[in-house]
C-alpha cells in the first residue's frame, strides 16, 4: 500500500520480457541496432508523422537536452511556476542550456495562465537588451497538480507562441495518463497543436528506465546528436532501452497501464470523498492531492501507508499517486485504515 510515486513500482512483466528477449546474440551499438531502428518507425506510426527520437536514461536528461536544442544561453524558458523543471531538476535545464533562465508563470491547477504568459513575454521583449530574450515555452503533461492540458489549452498557448515566434516543449513524463484522460490521439495532443519537441516518459508507467526525446519539428534536431553524445546520453547498448519501449507499445500496454492507474485514482478519490477528505485539485490523471489533519496523516503512515507531504510545511497537503500496479487490495486497505482513524 504505497502511494508515494509511480516511480517506486516494479517493471511490468511484458516490458521485462521484452528486455529478456532482446538479450540474445549480437547487435550494433549506439542506436544502430535493429530494435532502435524499429522503434523509430513505431514512434512515427503512433504520432502519425515522421519523427526523430533520441533515448535517454532519465527524465531530467530528456527535459534538459530537449530544451538545450531549442534555446540559447541568453534566452528565457517559460513554464508553470510549479513545473518539474523548476522544482525538481536541480538546475539541470540551466546547466544543459548553458545558463538559460527559467521563468515560472502562475496559474491555477498547475497550468500556465495564458494572460500572465503573454504579459511576461511582452515585458521581456520590451526590455531588450536588458531583459533576457524569450526562448521557448514548456508545458508539463500531466501537470504537477495531476491535471491535464486539453487540446484547447495547448491551442491557446500555441497562439501566443506563434505570435512571438517561440517553440513549445512538452514534458511528457505522464503523457500516457493525460492521453487516456482526454481521449484523443497522440498526434492531436502534440504536434497538431504546435508542440515542436517532447520528452516522452515510460518509466513512471511500468518501464525500468525508458525516456525519449521526440522531435516533431525537424529543424531543432539538426546537430542534436552532438548534444546527445556530449551529455553522456548516447547509450552504447541501446537495444535494451529500445526494447523497453517496444514492449511498452506492444498491444497498447502503455495505454492500458495508464488507464488502470487513472481508474485507481478515481476509485481512491471516491474513498477520500466518502470520508469527507477534501481534494485540492481536479483529479484528471493518477495523482491526488488531499488535505489531511495531522492525526489522520500520522496514523496512516504508522500503519504502513506510503505517501508524501506536499506544498509548504504545515499546509497539511499530501500527495497520493496510483500506478499500473495499484490494486483493489491497496484500496481496501486504505479504506480500512481511514475507517479506523475516523472511529478513533
Amino acid at each position: 500500500m504505497n502511494f508515494k510515486s509511480d516511480n517506486i513500482t516494479a517493471i511490468h512483466p511484458q516490458i521485462m520480457e521484452a528486455i529478456i528477449e532482446s538479450n540474445q546474440g549480437y547487435e550494433s551499438s549506439y542506436g544502430s541496432d535493429n530494435y532502435s531502428i524499429k522503434l523509430k518507425k513505431v514512434f512515427s506510426e503512433i504520432f502519425e508523422k515522421e519523427v526523430e527520437i533520441y533515448l535517454t536514461s532519465t527524465g531530467t536528461a530528456a527535459n534538459s537536452l530537449a530544451l538545450a536544442s531549442l534555446v540559447k544561453p541568453h534566452e528565457v524558458i517559460y513554464c508553470q511556476r510549479e513545473a518539474h523543471l523548476i522544482t525538481d531538476e536541480c538546475s539541470a535545464p540551466e546547466f544543459y542550456t548553458g545558463g538559460c533562465r527559467l521563468e515560472g508563470i502562475s496559474g491555477s491547477n498547475g497550468k500556465i495562465d495564458i494572460l500572465l504568459l503573454e504579459e511576461a513575454i511582452t515585458k521581456s521583449e520590451s526590455l531588450r537588451p536588458h531583459g533576457a530574450k524569450p526562448g521557448c515555452i514548456s508545458i508539463t503533461q500531466a501537470t504537477e497538480c495531476g491535471t491535464v492540458y486539453t487540446t484547447k489549452d495547448i491551442e491557446n498557448i500555441k497562439i501566443i507562441a506563434q505570435k512571438h515566434h517561440l517553440p513549445i516543449h512538452m514534458d511528457g513524463a505522464r503523457f500516457a495518463n493525460s492521453l487516456v484522460s482526454i481521449g484523443c490521439s497522440p498526434a492531436e495532443l502534440t504536434w497538431k497543436q504546435g508542440i515542436d519537441i517532447m520528452s516522452f516518459g515510460a518509466t513512471k508507467n511500468g518501464a525500468m528506465a525508458a525516456e525519449a526525446i521526440v522531435f516533431f519539428n525537424g529543424k531543432y534536431s539538426h546537430n542534436f546528436d552532438y548534444l546527445h553524445k556530449r551529455a553522456g546520453q548516447l547509450i552504447s547498448k541501446t537495444r535494451f532501452f529500445a526494447a523497453q519501449f517496444l514492449g511498452y507499445f506492444e498491444n497498447n500496454l502503455w495505454l492500458k497501464n495508464a488507464k488502470h492507474s487513472n481508474d485507481m485514482a478515481q476509485e481512491l478519490l471516491k474513498i477520500f470523498q466518502e470520508f469527507h477528505i477534501k481534494n485540492e485539485y481536479p483529479v484528471e490523471s493518477n495523482e491526488i492531492f488531499v488535505t489531511l489533519d495531522p492525526q489522520t496523516a500520522s496514523l496512516l503512515q504508522k500503519a504502513g501507508c506510503g505517501f508524501y507531504e506536499w506544498g509548504q510545511p504545515g499546509s497539511h497537503l499530501y500527495r497520493f499517486v496510483t500506478s499500473c500496479f495499484t490494486n483493489q487490495k491497496d484500496l481496501k486497505d486504505i479504506y480500512f485504515l481511514l475507517s479506523r482513524t475516523k472511529k478513533s
